[in-house]
């Protein structure tokens, strides 16, 4: 029996077209995987930021409350030195 051009090439093409659909297999795959694996990162990225601005939003909150706090202390002062009445001479 002689194998003619003709059959192997035959052959060839449907052992490309068997590659070419595991490899769209494979590749449905992975992207399916990427896109978890991005979602994962997505949600851990989220919960850093969140343990992140946490502790910088109380930082926040305790330098405007300090603020606040020194400013009244300060035009608390300023009016007790307008309400003192000098003696007059």
């Amino acid at each position: 029996m002689q194998v003619s051009l003709s059959d192997i090439l035959t052959i060839l093409s449907i052992v490309a077209v068997s590659m070419f659909i595991v490899l769209a297999y494979h590749l449905i795959f992975v992207s399916v995987s990427l896109r978890r694996i991005t979602d994962r990162i997505d949600d851990v990225s989220k919960e850093v930021e969140g343990l992140i601005l946490k502790p910088i939003g109380a930082i926040e909150y305790l330098l405007e409350w300090f603020s606040v706090v020194v400013e009244n202390m300060m035009s608390g002062k300023q009016e007790e030195q307008k309400k003192v009445h000098h003696p007059k001479k």
